[in-house]
């Protein structure tokens, strides 16, 4: 039955996303947003047919979530890094430490020791790079000047809040893990990512060149399975994998095979990414928001000043932003936690 039950689940998630999603759009709402709601209506908190939320479509979620992240690079060459120069790493140094500060704060201001407290901060250091990524493209600001370094920002964001994490939890743990050990170990995760990355940079290009020469059509799947496999590796690491998937996207984007793999692989993107973003939905009961509502109130305020300012300030100092832009820009920046999905 397990078989039976996942092409049902898998039917109508994406039957109640693809609804939610375009009522969203009609209401001038990203479709991302209705795509939730629809997981909200189908999650077992919820009358109704049910889904579950750790059943076998929670791992189609992860899928989807890599093709959305491998799509998105596409648009995104991988030397365009280079070119940003240091603002990206500003604006995500910047937001994760004002994050973390205003998190901390308001869980003492509340009463709670200092570990909870300190939780709270690193809880809203990260940024959803899916969620964030896919409404910066539903909003129509993907192609706006500044939108390259927002983007590679939220990637960053994701890597500099891990290792925040990291040594904040070291640190706090019953037996510390002794700073030079702990920063000899990251060097080395991230060195090897790094590693990767800068082989399959140069490595794919020849690779693709070649299965052109022999079987054109098998492109795409070569393309496909390199950024499957980066994204494997990134999660081995304890690297976030929807970044590998990201890098694996714009090392592709860097080659001329870069518009024939977007053009076939976007359609399978989008069936995917509604089962990614329901499956966030299918998480949320509803009935438990009143009792956290004033301090959820207040988390997301926090969360939200403490990503928006730092951007706010950042962006309007890059030349070729228009000041309309500044603004909407620097909401991307918010934390939206579909880190459980992902």
């Amino acid at each position: 039955m397990a078989a039976e039950q996942l092409l049902l689940d898998f039917a109508v998630v994406l039957i109640a996303a693809e609804i939610g999603g375009a009522l969203f759009r009609r209401i001038r709402l990203p479709r991302a947003v209705g795509m939730l709601v629809a997981g909200i209506l189908l999650g077992p908190f919820t009358p109704g047919y049910i889904v579950e939320p750790n059943g076998p479509t929670a791992n189609l979620a992860v899928l989807g979530a890599v093709f959305l992240m491998f799509t998105t690079g596409l648009s995104f060459d991988i030397r365009n890094f280079r070119k940003l120069g240091i603002w990206p790493f500003l604006l995500a140094a910047s937001g994760v430490g004002t994050s973390f500060l205003g998190g901390l704060s308001l869980g003492l201001a509340v009463g709670w020791p200092a570990l909870p407290a300190t939780f709270l901060g690193l809880i809203l250091t990260s940024t959803s790079t899916t969620l964030s990524l896919k409404l910066l493209a539903d909003t129509g600001f993907g192609s706006a000047p500044g939108a390259d370094v927002v983007t590679a920002s939220i990637l960053i964001d994701d890597i500099v809040a891990l290792i925040f994490m990291t040594a904040v939890v070291s640190f706090a743990s019953p037996s510390p893990v002794p700073p030079i050990s702990l920063v000899l170990g990251l060097l080395l995760i991230f060195g090897l990512a790094a590693f990767l990355v800068f082989i399959g940079r140069h490595a794919l290009p020849p690779i693709l060149r070649a299965t052109d020469a022999v079987s054109p059509p098998s492109v795409v799947m070569f393309a496909v399975s390199f950024g499957l496999l980066i994204s494997f590796a990134f999660a081995v690491l304890g690297l976030p994998p929807l970044v590998g998937a990201f890098f694996a996207g714009s090392i592709v984007a860097s080659t001329e095979y870069g518009p024939r793999v977007s053009r076939h692989i976007t359609p399978l993107a989008a069936l995917f990414m509604g089962v990614f973003f329901a499956t966030i939905g299918l998480l949320i009961d509803p009935s438990r928001i009143p009792g956290v509502l004033l301090l959820s109130l207040a988390t997301i305020g926090v969360a939200a000043i403490a990503k928006f300012l730092p951007a706010l300030f950042v962006l309007r100092r890059l030349s070729g932003v228009r000041t309309e832009a500044v603004w909407p820009l620097a909401t991307f920046l918010i934390p939206r936690k579909a880190e459980a999905a992902e």
